[in-house]
């Protein structure tokens, strides 16, 4: 009997205390959806801002060129089909650098010059978010968060060694060796013969060597990354969280590197939240924050990816 009240005992604990686990989670999760449901009339502005960003990033894509062509209008229309395939397919967010390559050639542009130019511009935006990420861990350092700081600084490391292989790699031959291996797949399947990546290399070798538009480049890409702490602050403003433009800047470089970091998960899924989450603690907000804001910038992402993959679909980037 003593053993069957004591069994008793513990089963009313363990049910107990993973009840009131069950309603603290459930209220905090409520709390959070209340905090986006609110924060929701921002989406216009957040667009708005956003769009401005997807300018910034395509004239700086445009500034590889040294002709007037592809056209800005060109490039920013591509690159809203970049965002919407990436966004919002199953696939590891390159996706939409495949379609936007492959409708550069429907406009005349060679294949190799176009698949060149969506690589470096790509690698150019990787290196700028480095650098607005040691932005974002020197201001998370200003604003008294050593130890937090310390803490991020591995991810720091991580991005600079990202950027630095990435171009590092195309340096020392990686489109080469993508340009042998899609042949050798042409000459086993002769249905993906007309999938050629001949002169990838020398096309990405060119735009490599200009060096003043890689700078304006750059830095162009940098503005766009930077611009997004205005967007966090919006949302912070939004949900009644008392955010400053530094904290703001630091969840937004911390968070966006946490996205890019799960690259490989359609749409960064989860990983995005948690980045967000963590963010937010670092400087000193809630975590529930953190998560509100990355579900507000998931329904703007949502409704831009799709105005970019309506473009696509029109365009015929699909077929």
């Amino acid at each position: 009997m003593m053993k069957r009240g004591l069994l008793i005992a513990l089963a009313a604990v363990v049910l107990a205390g993973g009840g009131w686990a069950f309603v603290s989670t459930w209220t905090e999760i409520a709390a959070v959806g209340e905090g986006v449901r609110h924060a929701l009339w921002t989406l216009p502005l957040l667009i708005a801002v956003h769009l401005v960003q997807l300018l910034l990033s395509s004239i700086a894509w445009h500034a590889l060129f040294r002709t007037a062509e592809p056209g800005i209008a060109l490039c920013f229309r591509l690159r809203l089909i970049r965002e919407g395939i990436d966004s919002l397919f199953p696939v590891a967010q390159i996706g939409g650098e495949v379609v936007a390559a492959r409708m550069m050639t429907r406009q005349g542009f060679a294949a190799s010059a176009a698949g060149a130019s969506v690589i470096v511009d790509v690698s150019l935006e990787i290196l700028a978010q480095a650098v607005f990420l040691l932005a974002g861990v020197g201001v998370l350092a200003f604003l008294g968060g050593g130890d937090r700081s310390t803490q991020w600084f591995g991810s720091l490391i991580l991005a600079a060694i990202v950027a630095g292989g990435v171009l590092l790699a195309q340096r020392f031959g990686l489109l080469r060796l993508l340009e042998g291996l899609v042949d050798r797949i042409g000459g086993r399947f002769p249905d993906l013969a007309h999938l050629s990546l001949a002169g990838l290399h020398a096309a990405a070798g060119v735009f490599y060597r200009r060096g003043g538009a890689l700078l304006r480049a750059t830095l162009l890409h940098t503005l766009s990354w930077a611009l997004g702490t205005l967007e966090t602050w919006i949302v912070f403003q939004a949900l009644g969280v008392p955010a400053s433009l530094p904290q703001a800047l630091v969840v937004e470089s911390l968070g966006m590197a946490a996205r890019t970091a799960g690259f490989a998960i359609p749409g960064a899924l989860a990983v995005q939240e948690g980045g967000f989450a963590l963010a937010a603690l670092a400087v000193g907000l809630p975590e529930s924050a953190g998560l509100a804001l990355s579900l507000v910038k998931r329904a703007r992402e949502v409704l831009v990816g799709v105005a970019g993959v309506g473009l696509a679909w029109l365009g015929g980037g699909f077929r």
